[in-house]
């Protein structure tokens, strides 16, 4: 199985506001949120999350975090 947490700390690292450090406790809420979406989830649901943060869907990035969520949900490298 690929490495599911390369996901996560990306998608966390998107959402930051320059200069704005988390807290643990919300890195935590975004780790739970994003293990759930990729446990129980669907691209939209994803797609709905990545907005919530703050990543524009005519964003490079927006389209790259899709594109690795689907391959991460296919179980392919």
């Amino acid at each position: 199985m690929p490495d599911d947490d390369e996901i996560y700390d990306e998608a966390i690292g998107i959402e930051g506001h320059p200069g704005r450090e988390h807290t643990r406790a919300e890195l935590r809420k975004l780790r739970a949120t994003l293990k759930t979406i990729y446990k129980f989830g669907d691209d939209r649901e994803f797609m709905r999350f990545s907005r919530g943060i703050g990543l524009k869907e005519e964003s490079p990035q927006f389209a790259e975090m899709v594109a690795r969520f689907r391959t991460l949900r296919s179980g392919k490298p």
